[in-house]
């Protein structure tokens, strides 16, 4: 036993540190350590910090990224003005950050014109094939990948969401900027889908903050009329004004995000944006630990949430039907 002993001991040492050298199989390499990461960040919001962008801070920590310590972030918001993404894309790209995150398509498309070298990682993108922002979603084949939103294609069914949340519903407000294209493919399913729901589209194309007030004067209150948003961001600040005045006039609303029933919404059915951003680090992390965003597959959002604001429901005197209780994923109080 005693001759037996040092063998056995020296055994489990070398057992260990061969365990702790080797790496663990489908791991993620550590971040990297020797110098500072820096990420360009665009997004249209007025703001550039929101539940997207923390999502993807918060994300890039759990991969070791840590602001001040080995990432820095250099931030552009154009506070809902898009108008104003391609000077600002241009003002990152002279930065030449490690890699550029933008929040979404109008952010995305401003930093492909903006650059071909520096690798762009995008979210709520509906459709970027058609965009032109890759060339397929398996193998995106350009300096650019990110996390589709499927939003023109979820919006059908949000209206009939919204329909059975609000049977008393009959005429929607639909306001989109007609120089975004998935707006207007979003309006355009929208179409379709309120000829079979038998509802009528209060459509209004808006180019400036002001145009939507002609819209939102000819709803009324008593739950024949609502409003359906379209935007992933706050482009015009459609989605913010929309809740301000149906807030105070009781209209019920649909967005596409749960950050918005948080807010007061009565219903939202979409992507997470907090966790669209955290998703969206896994893939950061990935190009810059060595792999090309062209060979890296564009994804499509972890979850897709229907969510209502009970609260709101009370404010605007709706009863919610049973049918749609039971099928909601979460409720607001």
């Amino acid at each position: 036993m005693k001759v037996l002993w040092p063998a056995i001991r020296g055994g489990l040492v070398l057992v260990v540190l061969v365990v702790l050298a080797a790496p663990v199989a489908g791991a993620q390499p550590a971040a990297p350590t020797l110098r500072i990461v820096k990420i360009g960040v665009l997004t249209t919001a007025w703001s550039p910090w929101h539940s997207n962008t923390e999502g993807f801070r918060d994300g890039l920590k759990e991969f070791g990224y840590v602001e001040g310590r080995n990432l820095r972030f250099e931030l552009r918001a154009a506070q809902g003005d898009p108008t104003r993404l391609p000077a600002l894309a241009a003002e990152l790209v002279n930065q030449n950050p490690d890699l550029l995150y933008c929040v979404a398509a109008p952010d995305a498309q401003a930093c492909q014109k903006a650059t071909q070298s520096i690798a762009v990682v995008f979210t709520q993108v509906g459709d970027p094939v058609r965009l032109g922002l890759v060339n397929s979603l398996a193998r995106p084949g350009r300096n650019i990948t990110g996390i589709g939103s499927l939003r023109p294609e979820l919006t059908a069914k949000r209206l009939e969401l919204f329909k059975e949340a609000v049977p008393s519903l009959r005429r929607i407000l639909l306001t989109y900027d007609p120089r975004e294209p998935e707006e207007q493919e979003a309006v355009a399913v929208a179409r379709g889908a309120a000829i079979r729901l038998g509802l009528s589209l209060l459509e209004r194309p808006i180019t400036a903050p002001l145009d939507i007030e002609s819209g939102l004067a000819q709803l009324k209150e008593g739950g024949r009329d609502g409003i359906l948003i379209v935007q992933s961001g706050l482009n015009l600040n459609i989605p913010g004004r929309s809740l301000e005045v149906a807030t105070s006039n009781k209209l019920p609303t649909m967005y596409p995000a749960s950050f918005w029933t948080k807010f007061g919404a009565l219903v939202s059915y979409g992507p997470d944006q907090y966790l669209q951003g955290r998703q969206a680090a896994r893939l950061a992390h990935k190009i810059l630990t060595g792999t090309p965003p062209r060979e890296i597959p564009v994804e499509l959002p972890d979850r897709v949430e229907f969510i209502i604001n009970v609260k709101t429901a009370g404010h605007l005197g709706l009863e919610l039907p049973r049918s749609i209780l039971a099928r909601v994923d979460r409720i607001i109080e």
